[in-house]
């Protein structure tokens, strides 16, 4: 009996292994014309080569996600060419990605011109006449005769700008497609044909490397590459990088995937030119890499077990640093995700609870599953409500939609104008949900007061004027969509006279729910060019696929054994690697049963139009709330310590260290360690005139915490490179007050966030410097129209609205931010109105943000500036009591 399992053992093995070598082997090899095409594409002057298996892309697509059940039915001629992928333009001459593509193969070249020199090779099985007539009809390609052979010159249009871009030959063969600029064409098409025999000595290196990965680069000359891009800038940041790869002279990138067990390794090779500096440059790194890991497992344990999956190593010349991604590195990672998520939470004082694998698998019921109606008809469909719970305040109501102008904006580009901001809002449609992105709001038309169109025509660029914006769910089940508008330039917002547009929606007027169980043969369901597919079911996770016309797959939930919808604890899913379809899996909270699906068996397009021309953004009448804050008053330092020599009462009760910075007072309160530390202080002032509602008062620096072990913590010098790993610290806040005084004394709580994990024991001190200032000289500057665009000018401070939308507007000061004391705030009338406390953001460049959201309708500003300032530092430090 032993001996009959042996040998069943053996046969199970020699299959394998046979089944590896003539089947799975050859799947993952590259075509056997590639190292033909490699050759013809390595030329002296090649600088960068990359390459991607196709075919190997294929296999892992199959192995990963399966293939599409079925082929899906593409649209290629309704897009417009220059939206196309390289994907749609390949379908549209005939070629299938997974059948006929087997590697693509990418070299960049020196130039000493201002093009790109550049050649892209598709090695494959091909259609010349389908690839020919595309090119020449579609593409509008212009025939040549190159090496006696039939090619196509032709014109890309730049998606950005619509204008003129780049000049390509496409040359194609049976056995191959050649995409290059004309100087590059008339070098390789030589060599591919065999005319001029393709150089093979350079390549080596590359081969060994390129041929057992999936995705390839290779850079020949790393201290050299900026000589293949004519743009001066990025020359100089290829040479700022080449500076920490001089000692090397070729690198290597590449990405290799491994199916059993999943497994992907991604690899920087470098051969060293000097061996000997290299090897003090790899020494440095790997020292580096020990003291990152040692912080982090100090500081962050959790990314500290990141490092894990990196290594470093040399063989000779040869140098490499890689990075295994499997399941011990996922896992690490949903770790750090983990103890992100906390920090969250943290921050609005919550807990993040720790969640146990089986409490996941707990059941859960939704509460509110999705609704789905058999049938649904245009007639009854209820028109908006803005009373209802959850409204929006629109101009104009379509149906059930509710449309408005939200906000009026500078344009983000020179050469746009305004931007408009249209929103549009739904309760509950039968049958539509974000999911199918079954409504969409277009903008058809800005016209002037005297019926001028003002919309900017736009034919390229991503979100441009003709493209409509879907509606997603924002609150289940309401919709929202959201579409910017963008205007010629020189456009005056006060000649705005209306917005036209339509909202487009694919009603299912009929529905179709399918049921798919465990038990059935065959897990899928087809109805109305949709193919839904449910891969596997293994306890709360499904795994799926659909393909075909996905629109019409417009809700899938899982089911326990009752019949009841499981709640949904996340998923993921994808587009195919080649495309047609999309694979995924989605999580449940308890152990699935079966799968409902609705498709959308008939329907019905509506088109809703419409015009704004209520331009205002008034919105409904509000009442006002009266801004009651005093006049503001110039107040030097020698003031100060004349009227408040010192605070009224002793610092905060149960502060871990407190010290006075006289008349301040500044408190050590808390140390949270979540990823990384909240340091938490309170600072408290006397009731100085301007303090309570002053924009800037000051501003708190941390310098140095000390560690009771002896370690000190400093934040980066003014200019140096950000660390390696995840940094979000501040080392200095603003301080603001913003409240009523309380006890005598003004107070404002300040945090600091450090990205190293500290109890309060480990502090021995904090050491800083609070900034306080005090304005001897005011000024008032005028803002009487705050359309975007409008400005105000003191000096060479200038403030210019650059929004205004509903609920507020914001002012861009160009510097010196801290200056600009207070803004108040009048109605048409001339009323004060009270704001909310304003977001203000201090950009690197030097300007300043400031979003104010008044409680009223605002007509116009008044920017209180101060002129001469004096400034007092108050250095502190702090000593936390044990």
């Amino acid at each position: 009996m032993r001996r009959v399992l042996l040998a069943i053992a053996l046969l199970v093995v020699a299959g394998a292994v046979g089944g590896y070598v003539l089947v799975v082997r050859p799947l993952l090899a590259p075509a056997q014309l590639t190292p033909t095409v490699e050759a013809a594409l390595a030329t002296p002057d090649v600088v960068l080569m990359a390459g991607v298996n196709v075919k190997q892309a294929a296999f892992l697509e199959r192995w990963l996600l399966g293939v599409p059940v079925t082929p899906a039915a593409h649209q290629t001629a309704a897009r417009p060419v220059m939206d196309r992928t390289l994907l749609d333009h390949l379908r549209a001459a005939r070629v299938d990605a997974r059948r006929d593509l087997d590697y693509a193969l990418y070299a960049l070249y020196r130039t000493d011109d201002a093009n790109f020199h550049q050649s892209l090779v598709l090695v494959g099985r091909f259609d010349t006449v389908a690839i020919d007539a595309y090119v020449d009809g579609e593409l509008h390609g212009t025939p040549r005769t190159a090496g006696g052979r039939l090619s196509h010159e032709l014109t890309t249009i730049s998606t950005a700008d619509c204008k003129p871009g780049r000049t390509w030959m496409v040359t194609a063969d049976r056995g191959w497609v050649l995409i290059a600029d004309p100087a590059s064409h008339a070098v390789v098409l030589p060599r591919l044909t065999g005319q001029v025999p393709g150089e093979s000595d350079q390549l080596a290196w590359w081969r060994p490397l390129a041929h057992g990965d999936l995705a390839s680069i290779g850079v020949w000359n790393a201290r050299n590459a900026d000589g293949a891009v004519p743009d001066p800038l990025a020359k100089n940041m290829i040479k700022g990088m080449s500076a920490e790869t001089s000692p090397f002279a070729r690198l290597y990138v590449g990405l290799g995937v491994r199916t059993v067990p999943p497994e992907g390794r991604l690899r920087l090779v470098l051969d060293a030119a000097d061996a000997g500096v290299a090897a003090q440059k790899i020494a440095g790194w790997r020292q580096r890499l020990n003291e990152s890991k040692a912080q982090m497992a100090r500081s962050v344990p959790t990314v500290a077990t990141l490092f894990d999956s990196l290594a470093v190593g040399s063989e000779g010349a040869r140098n490499t640093l890689e990075l295994t991604v499997d399941r011990a590195l996922a896992k690490n990672l949903q770790s750090v995700a983990n103890e992100l998520v906390g920090l969250i939470f943290s921050g609005f004082g919550i807990r993040s609870p720790t969640v146990t694998a089986s409490a996941q698998r707990a059941e859960r019921i939704d509460p509110q599953p999705a609704t789905f109606h058999a049938t649904a008809s245009a007639s009854a469909l209820a028109p908006y409500d803005a009373a209802a719970m959850f409204g929006e305040d629109v101009d104009q109501v379509q149906g059930p939609f509710g449309l408005r102008l939200s906000e009026m904006r500078l344009g983000s580009d020179p050469d746009v104008g305004l931007e408009l901001v249209v929103e549009s809002f739904a309760g509950a449609i039968p049958n539509v949900t974000d999911e199918a992105q079954r409504a969409r709001l277009f903008v058809d038309s800005v016209k002037s007061r005297t019926g001028q169109e003002l919309l900017r025509p736009e034919t390229c660029g991503r979100h441009r004027n003709d493209e409509p914006a879907a509606f997603t769910s924002w609150m289940a089940p309401r919709l929202k969509a959201t579409k910017v508008a963008r205007l010629m330039p020189g456009v005056d917002p006060h000649a705005l006279g209306s917005i036209a547009g339509h909202i487009e929606v694919r009603l299912p007027t009929r529905t179709e729910t399918v049921t798919i169980s465990k038990s059935q043969p065959v897990m899928k369901a087809e109805r109305n060019g949709a193919t839904f597919v449910v891969s596997d079911v293994t306890d709360g996770t499904v795994r799926y696929q659909i393909v075909g016309a996905r629109a019409n797959v417009l809700h899938f939930r899982a089911l326990n054994a009752a019949g009841q919808s499981l709640a949904s604890g996340g998923g993921f899913f994808a587009d195919f690697l080649l495309g047609e379809g999309v694979s995924g899996h989605k999580e449940y909270a308890g152990v699935v049963d079966r799968v409902e699906v609705v498709f959308a068996a008939e329907e019905q397009t509506l088109r809703m139009p419409f015009t704004l021309s209520d331009l205002s953004l008034a919105g409904k009448p509000r009442s006002i709330a009266r801004d009651s804050t005093p006049p503001f008053q110039p107040y030097g330092y020698a003031a100060l310590r004349r009227d408040h020599p010192r605070l009224p009462v002793p610092g905060k009760p149960g502060a871990l260290a407190v010290t006075s910075l006289d008349p301040f007072e500044l408190s050590f309160d808390k140390a949270t360690a979540y990823f990384g530390t909240m340091l938490e202080f309170t600072f408290r002032s006397p009731i100085v005139p301007d303090f309570e509602k002053a924009f800037t008062v000051g501003r708190l620096r941390l310098t140095r915490v000390e560690l009771a072990d002896g370690t000190r913590l400093e934040p980066l010098p003014a200019g140096a490179a950000p660390k390696p790993m995840i940094s979000v610290q501040t080392w200095d806040t603003a301080i603001r007050f913003g409240s009523a005084p309380k006890d005598g004394a003004l107070t404002t709580s300040l945090r600091l966030f450090l990205d190293a994990k500290l109890k309060a024991e480990d502090i021995k001190a904090l050491r800083g410097t609070v900034t306080v200032q005090f304005p001897r000289t005011l000024q008032a500057v005028s803002l009487n129209d705050l359309t975007p665009g409008q400005r105000a000018e003191l000096g060479d401070l200038t403030a210019t609205v650059t929004t205004r939308g509903r609920n507020g507007f914001t002012l861009l000061v160009n510097k010196d931010g801290n200056r600009v004391l207070y803004t108040r705030i009048m109605n048409a009338d001339g009323q004060p109105i009270a704001f909310f406390s304003p977001n203000i953001t201090a950009a690197p460049d030097g300007t300043w943000r400031f979003e104010l959201s008044p409680l009223g309708t605002p007509a116009g500003a008044e920017l209180i500036v101060a002129g001469e300032l004096d400034r007092k530092d108050y250095a502190f430090t702090l000593i936390p009591t044990r």
